[in-house]
């Protein structure tokens, strides 16, 4: 897909004890973003990913584009903690923006990639269709800008994830942080979405947004596009009776709340 080149922001990422100038075209935000106690940040305004970090271990839940990679270890380092600590990546769907770097941090950390059952093949580099909709919303200037990044960080294909496990809704991932896996599918076929009992947070990936990529407008929301988006939809009742008091998302903010007041909001904004 050719993607018209936006100007350029710089992305200025201040770890300490080391300076670091990322051109990935964003605006600047934290090395690492502390959400909740053991559970942070990290990403772009654009696209999120997280960490689940405890004594016997690090997951990573989904990894933003592949350029984003080279935040995770000078994130680590400001935990006091190592790549090399990283036991298992989980990822929420096959799209670019959250396969990301997994197959780099499988090779170098020795970490497990776990995939859902259903969208296993895009992870492994099968060819996938474009979300509905996305293409028809390309002449936004937002938009415009928001695949010029995309295009710089490595999200016009994915990187083919070489080994995984895969995973179904209604699994306990036996990972640092412990997940629950409630599936989600409509963004994509396979789409799950994770829940950490013990931290009481919801990792929605895309079943739920709390940015409009269109627009830039903030607030629960369902993605604009979605490969079906009547089931997406309909997927927001397997979050709503869900027991946590934080959503995470892969666009935009935190949503400091339970998973039901977040659906309550998404379904006003039709």
């Amino acid at each position: 897909m050719g993607v018209a080149r936006a100007p350029e922001i710089v992305l200025g990422l201040t770890v300490p004890g080391a300076a670091m100038n990322m051109r990935i075209g964003c605006v600047e935000v934290a090395a690492v973003d502390r959400v909740r106690e053991g559970v942070y940040r990290l990403g772009t305004e654009w696209v999120g990913w997280y960490l689940l970090v405890s004594g016997d271990g690090i997951t990573v839940v989904d990894c933003g584009f592949e350029g984003y990679y080279e935040q995770l270890p000078d994130a680590l380092s400001t935990l006091g903690r190592s790549v090399a600590e990283v036991s298992a990546v989980v990822l929420t769907h096959y799209h670019t923006d959250h396969v990301g770097s997994a197959e780099r941090i499988r090779t170098e950390a020795g970490a497990t990639v776990f995939a859902p059952e259903g969208d296993q093949h895009g992870v492994r580099g099968e060819r996938v269709p474009l979300p509905d909709g996305l293409l028809g919303n390309l002449w936004r200037p937002r938009m415009v800008r928001y695949m010029a990044h995309a295009a710089r960080n490595g999200g016009m294909t994915v990187t083919a994830v070489k080994e995984l496990r895969t995973y179904s809704g209604g699994d306990e991932l036996a990972v640092p942080g412990r997940l629950r896996a409630v599936h989600t599918p409509g963004h994509t076929g396979g789409h799950c979405s994770l829940l950490s009992d013990a931290h009481g947070v919801l990792f929605a990936g895309d079943a739920l947004s709390t940015l409009d990529l269109r627009t830039g407008e903030p607030g629960p929301r369902l993605p604009p596009f979605n490969e079906d988006a009547d089931l997406a939809r309909r997927s927001l009742e397997r979050l709503r009776g869900l027991d946590a008091s934080m959503v995470l998302v892969g666009h935009g903010d935190p949503f400091e709340g339970r998973p039901a007041e977040a659906v309550e909001q998404a379904d006003s904004r039709v």
